[in-house]
């Protein structure tokens, strides 16, 4: 649905064409004395800004369709000169960020904004507001000579950033030996193949630090001494990242003092719902304080346990995931395997279109590809689906590619293909009339079970919560209707772009909503009372050990990111450790592999906050009924139709009624 791609040279036609547009609007606002001079006009005030999302949308649809196209086409000619496109266009936006005549006129709508706020819509000012921080995080505000500065520390940045990732991702997995007697029937058949047997030490295999294979081990080894090796294995493997890391806080730091900001940080948080690391911070101890008793508790039992087995209870951290999935089947008498004949990919269809015509009138119609549309070939089916209200008509476009494949990327995620947004704004603002839309397109890539021989697809539930949770951002995405691309569904603020698809994850574990769809593939049957019942003991169990562990992470990523002490990161993390009551394991840095110091440097605590916001909704608006039409709604209305174009805080204070609680998420944990 991108015009004029029909083959792989095409990306490169459609990226020069788009940046030609671009430099044709641009000149339309720096070159027009009328725009760029000391005073605008409020019509050409919001000329400024709806010129400047048009230069948006053109460099973005190639962008993000590039994007989406070298993670899941099967051709590497395709996925090449997607990558090609993809290089290009970012290299242009780089210009874009540094031209000083586009932030000029941005600034007097700016001043506008700040001194006559009542003639501009709050999409408007949220817009002006947050393009203009874009701007200044590049240091376009500052003098000449610090910009030259400003611009070699960006780019000694992201090459840490990038060799962070890639040390991850590509170094050389880690051998290390293990007794073939205690793991060989535990691995699963698809991992077999990166264990040996060593021929230097007969009875011993040969494993690889996978992560796959290490939490295997960890989870169902009953040999202390083998999930110790493995664990500490594991998390020695990347050691060359220590030092990448402590250069990465350094020049982050650095790069914000020249900004004007304290630490990294601060800088990172000026734009987020939590502001500043004092309300992060706050955050994380009230979280702390709800589950306290409760970790004890747990860390009890798993002590308890340990006890029986081995004859002493001082838990390591290569414990926890043995005896916690150990008690959870002990207690609830329970095997994930059980679910499985009750997840159909089918009727996991069935349930998201059960969802969207119950909660927002809306149904999903499957419609035919053209030729040349799908990205694989007929073995790997790819769904197309439109989104159709019964009252407002066509919504936008999903595409549902779900299972593995050689070349796809190899995670779940929803990728904007194409924004939803006015497409004449500039023209409506300058001589009136109606605005026409572009209708978003979205695409929803996971890796779950393959077909069977006869075509049947049986999903874990875990699988089947991961369908649901990445279904959660597709919805965000199709149904917000901002006026504006940069704002438009999940480029919402950082700190809740979760929290829809953890709402999603909540629907699903509903008693009543699983009945609606989840149906033994055989016999028809539902899903029973006890073994939805038995799930929801197993999940509860041991929650409280979950969040204080990723308390431990999101208070790591704050301590990293706040002015630097000194110390090296490894000794802060095992001193977190200590003072949060986790089992540490000396000279092991796990945190050489937390991907999110990149992506999500001083954010990790947007994954708990948005679980509290999700816990809100849910038990405010669906707990007593999760197919509550008006429910649905007025959730669509008040949260996923404004996407990024309003203050999330004053989302959910007019959704709810007050602000968010963190008593709603923690009344909602399982006992002990």
């Amino acid at each position: 649905q991108i015009p004029g791609l029909h083959q792989p040279s095409d990306f490169i036609t459609i990226a020069q064409h788009a940046i030609r547009r671009c430099r044709s609007i641009r000149s339309s606002i720096v070159d027009d004395e009328n725009i760029s001079g000391s005073t605008l006009s409020s019509q050409q005030q919001l000329q400024v800004l709806y010129k400047l999302d048009e230069i948006s949308n053109e460099v973005c649809s190639v962008i993000d369709a590039a994007e989406f196209c070298r993670c899941v086409h099967v051709d590497k000619g395709w996925r090449d000169s997607a990558s090609q496109a993809f290089a290009m266009v970012g290299e242009y936006i780089t210009e874009l960020n540094t031209d000083g005549g586009l932030y000029h006129c941005l600034d007097q709508v700016s001043l506008a904004v700040q001194t006559s706020g009542e003639s501009f819509t709050e999409e408007q000012k949220r817009m002006t507001q947050l393009l203009k921080a874009e701007f200044e995080r590049d240091g376009i505000h500052l003098p000449e000579e610090v910009r030259a500065e400003v611009a070699l520390k960006h780019q000694h940045i992201s090459q840490l950033e990038s060799l962070f990732t890639y040390n991850i991702t590509s170094h050389k997995k880690k051998l290390f030996s293990l007794p073939e007697k205690d793991i060989v029937g535990m691995i699963p058949r698809y991992l077999l193949q990166q264990i040996s047997q060593d021929d230097n030490l007969p009875g011993m295999a040969t494993v690889s630090s996978d992560d796959a294979i290490v939490n295997t081990i960890l989870r169902y080894s009953s040999s202390p001494c083998t999930r110790k090796e493995a664990y500490v294995q594991s998390n020695t493997s990347c050691p060359e990242n220590i030092d990448v890391l402590q250069a990465l806080i350094y020049h982050r730091h650095e790069l914000s003092l020249i900004l004007g900001f304290e630490n990294y940080a601060e800088r990172y948080l000026q734009d987020k719902m939590m502001e500043n690391r004092t309300r992060v911070n706050q955050f994380l101890k009230q979280m702390s304080s709800s589950i306290k008793d409760g970790f004890r508790k747990e860390m009890n039992l798993l002590s308890e346990a340990k006890r029986k087995c081995e004859g002493e209870s001082e838990i390591k951290p290569w414990d926890i995931p043995y005896y916690t999935h150990k008690l959870k089947s002990e207690r609830h008498e329970f095997q994930s395997s059980e679910l499985t004949p009750y997840f159909p990919i089918s009727q996991c269809f069935d349930g998201m279109q059960i969802l969207c015509r119950r909660l927002f009138g809306i149904d999903m119609h499957e419609i035919p590809m053209d030729d040349g549309e799908s990205w694989c070939n007929e073995n790997h089916n790819v769904r197309k689906v439109q989104l159709v209200h019964e009252s407002e008509g066509p919504l936008g476009t999903i595409y549902l590619d779900l299972h593995p494949r050689e070349g796809k990327y190899s995670h779940s995620a929803h990728f904007a293909i194409r924004c939803g947004c006015a497409t004449n704004g500039a023209e409506c603002a300058e001589n009136g009339g109606a605005l026409k839309y572009q209708y978003p397109i979205v695409g929803l890539v996971c890796n779950l079970s393959s077909p069977t021989e006869n075509g049947m697809v049986l999903l874990s539930h875990s699988e089947m919560e991961t369908l649901f949770h990445e279904f959660g951002h597709a919805l965000h995405s199709l149904l917000s209707r901002t006026s504006f691309q940069h704002l438009s569904g999940t480029r919402a603020a950082v700190d809740f772009v979760e929290t829809p698809s953890q709402l999603m994850e909540l629907f699903v574990r509903d008693a009543r909503v699983l009945k609606t769809f989840a149906r033994h593939f055989q016999t028809g049957e539902p899903i029973s009372d006890e073994l939805i019942s038995k799930l929801a003991g197993s999940r509860k169990l041991f929650q409280y050990v979950d969040i204080q562990t990723q308390l431990l992470y999101a208070y790591l990523d704050q301590g990293l990111f706040s002015t630097p002490s000194g110390e090296s990161t490894i000794s802060i993390f095992a001193g977190l450790h200590q003072k949060m009551g986790i089992p540490y394991a000396e000279g092991t840095f796990w945190h050489s592999k937390f991907g999110h110091v990149v992506t999500y440097g001083a954010g990790y605590y947007s994954y708990l906050l948005d679980q509290v916001f999700a816990a809100d909704i849910w038990k405010t608006c669906f707990a007593s009924d999760p197919l509550n039409r008006a429910e649905g709604n007025r959730y669509r209305q008040e949260v996923l139709i404004h996407g990024g174009a309003k203050d999330p805080n004053a989302m959910l204070r007019k959704l709810l009624g007050r602000d968010p609680s963190v008593e709603s998420y923690t009344s909602m944990l399982g006992g002990v």
